[in-house]
């Protein structure tokens, strides 16, 4: 049960970098010890990215670093994305943003292989490094992978698995490498360039993050998505020299396995909630009777949504959750407005719920004016569906008050 719940919370916040679980971490302690300060051969040292998968949490790619060094037998492959999932209250502490992070290590054939059955192409960029570069970095990640080095505080946007293996590479060198400027752009644009071809995974990130997603940010920030990582050290160059020494598909692409996908998209789906609202409020109309389920039904789904996104934005740390100008109407409130809402049309009394629900919809649309947050189309049409719904009701009383 505590994995279903996992991967129900997974998949709803929709983590960028691929996770693994610290299972297939090779021990630090059987890693071989310093290097000398001088070595005939100069280790490689490779960027590896790969590709995305189909599962939600696979949809942005996995940055990792491959280190070789033939004379000593060496050949593996250094991760920032192992997690152990039997820390004491994981789910919950994920649930906050709370969630740390490890850097293991596991043998280049063991990864490989992972990647080459999943069937994700993995791209490898030998860095130019010289062997004072590649030694200080040997030093420097065996280091990190120490048990009290190895856990970090995970941040889906600004610290993790890309952003981890880039920093410390950029610590081995011993002069910065340049990358041309690039346009700023947003965080939600990167994250909607990856799961463009999975509408409803774009719709729950869109519904959970706020207005600071879509501020523009540099090529630094832009760096937590792997695939921009990847371009980034494409591009660098160091003394006019490009950065990157090779480029190689280590393991190629296989045809991905078809993911179960809803028939309708996120729009589809709200249209028709909207055309069903019209319709069930047309037949109120028109036969003086009142479909309560269908105000449980919409009114619930409002309150379901409203929990979640109440929740991040009051005590989730994720980034962005607590900019989104969407928790003014879509919070728990609704549970307690629906019961007044249901017993007031009962007994024809005032409908202050309806107004009140009226209200929350009009202090969005404001708040959104003013903070320009990017809210999709799909979750307009059921606010409008909702406003339908309450206006109906407010409108059904004045009818009958004129009768």
């Amino acid at each position: 049960m505590k994995r279903v719940v996992f991967s129900a919370v997974f998949v709803l916040l929709t983590l960028v970098c691929g996770a693994q679980t610290d299972a297939s971490a090779v021990p630090a302690d059987t890693l071989p010890g310093a290097m000398a300060d001088s070595v005939a051969y100069v280790p490689r040292v490779s960027l590896l990215t790969c590709n995305p998968g189909v599962e939600v949490w696979q949809q942005y790619g996995h940055t990792a670093i491959r280190f070789e060094d033939e004379e000593r037998d060496i050949d593996v492959v250094f991760n920032y994305g192992l997690f152990d999932f039997e820390a004491p209250h994981f789910v919950w502490r994920f649930c906050l943003g709370q969630t740390d992070y490890i850097v293991g290590v596991e043998p280049y054939t063991s990864f490989y292989k992972g990647y080459v059955e999943r069937g994700s192409s993995v791209t490898q960029q030998t860095l130019a490094f010289t062997p004072e570069e590649a030694v200080r970095f040997w030093e420097l990640i065996t280091r990190n992978c120490q048990p009290e080095n190895r856990t970090y505080r995970y941040n889906f946007l600004y610290k993790n698995c890309s952003t981890m293996a880039r920093d410390i590479l950029w610590q081995a060198m011993d002069s910065p490498a340049a990358i041309a400027r690039t346009d700023s752009v947003s965080f939600r644009t990167i994250l909607h360039r990856h799961n463009a071809a999975y509408p409803w995974a774009s719709f729950g990130i869109d519904l959970l993050l706020g207005v600071e997603a879509d501020r523009p940010v540099g090529r630094d920030l832009q760096e937590f998505a792997p695939i921009v990582l990847e371009e980034s050290f494409a591009q660098a160059r160091r003394g006019g020299l490009p950065l990157v020494a090779s480029t190689t598909v280590v393991a190629p692409t296989a045809p991905l396995p078809a993911p179960f996908r809803f028939p309708l998209t996120p729009i589809q789906t709200m249209i028709i909630v909207l055309l069903l609202t019209a319709i069930v409020c047309t037949f109120e109309l028109l036969t003086q009777t009142r479909q309560w389920w269908y105000d449980i039904l919409l009114y619930g789904l409002q309150g379901v949504a409203g929990v979640i996104i109440t929740f991040l934005f009051f005590f989730s740390t994720h980034p962005t959750v607590g900019t989104n100008v969407l928790a003014v109407l879509f919070n728990p409130m609704v549970f307690v407005l629906l019961p007044f809402m249901l017993r007031q049309a009962r007994l024809r009394r005032r409908p202050w719920a309806a107004w009140v629900e009226v209200a929350l919809v009009v202090l969005l649309v404001v708040g959104w004016l003013i903070v320009r947050q990017d809210i999709p189309l799909a979750a307009w049409a059921f606010v409008a569906a909702l406003l339908l719904r309450s206006v109906h009701h407010l409108l059904g009383r004045i009818i009958k008050k004129s009768k």
